[in-house]
């Protein structure tokens, strides 16, 4: 595991020698604007998965994709591809190098879709398996499979053409918010603003948000900078300090309290287990 000059955050994995045929590399990287991925290919297919920044450019083959955050490009073997233009600004984004068919063999992997704008659903997946990369816990052989085998299966399901996504039906108002919150959730985005963009009063979209969700916009977007918050403290070396700025949070200690009611442990304390120290 590496992380490649440059980079201001993030890791690289080599996965050829961890005990589980077709998988070959991993990882989960913040890069500045400077960073431009050149041209290459693979043996195998390659997922990349956009979490955070401006929209990138691509260009796989002869076409060109515009990757906004939560978008997924899925390249298949020996395909030349590469960023068509540097980033605007820093951005994030997952990765990995996978036999597809070997891991999932029930799915025409070479005669699905290259691009999917919306791969929010496949979020959780690809950062369980990263969890399950960068830690060294019992079992895991059999966790990097099963890891890896959950990712493909969500994004095939995201790539099938007509196969419906389980989400439920949204209202429109609360499906444009849950993009917002998705997309930018470690912005200050109070009610207000999230009503005005929804063109709806705070108080019916606190109401519809919850009663179609479960939980308020406010404990969602906590939802969301707690599960990205348990993916940095595992996965890199940041100091808690930095994760708490870079999820939005006011202080350190905003960011311990809101871990702890959360999950029932400390930030450090989680890193501890994770890690393995």
């Amino acid at each position: 595991m590496i992380r490649p000059d440059g980079l201001r955050a993030g890791f690289h994995a080599h996965l050829a020698g961890a005990g589980v045929p077709g998988l070959v590399h991993a990882g989960d990287q913040r890069a500045p604007s400077s960073w431009l991925i050149t041209e290459h290919s693979h043996e195998v297919w390659e997922l990349y998965l956009q979490t955070d920044g401006p929209a990138t450019r691509w260009r796989i083959g002869d076409a060109e994709y515009e990757v906004p955050p939560n978008g997924l490009l899925m390249v298949s073997p020996h395909v030349a591809h590469r960023m068509a233009r540097p980033a605007e600004t820093v951005w994030q984004f997952m990765f990995a190098a996978l036999d597809a068919p070997l891991l999932v063999p029930d799915v025409p992997w070479h005669r699905l879709p290259v691009f999917v704008a919306d791969a929010a659903p496949a979020v959780a997946p690809f950062e369980t398996f990263l969890r399950e990369v960068t830690t060294t816990r019992a079992l895991r052989v059999p966790g990097l499979r099963a890891g890896a085998q959950h990712l493909l299966v969500e994004v095939a399901r995201l790539l099938m053409p007509g196969v419906a996504t389980g989400r439920r039906a949204l209202h429109p108002a609360v499906a444009h918010v849950l993009g917002v919150l998705e997309t930018r959730y470690t912005e200050r985005l109070t009610l207000s603003a999230l009503a005005r963009r929804a063109g709806l009063s705070p108080s019916y979209l606190a109401e519809l948000f919850t009663a179609q969700l479960g939980v308020s916009p406010a404990r969602h977007q906590a939802r969301l900078r707690i599960r990205r918050g348990r993916t940095l403290l595992a996965e890199t070396d940041q100091s808690i300090t930095w994760i708490a700025a870079e999820l939005g949070f006011s202080s350190p200690q905003h960011f311990a309290t809101a871990f702890r009611s959360h999950t029932g442990t400390t930030p450090r304390e989680f890193r501890r287990r994770s890690q393995g120290a």
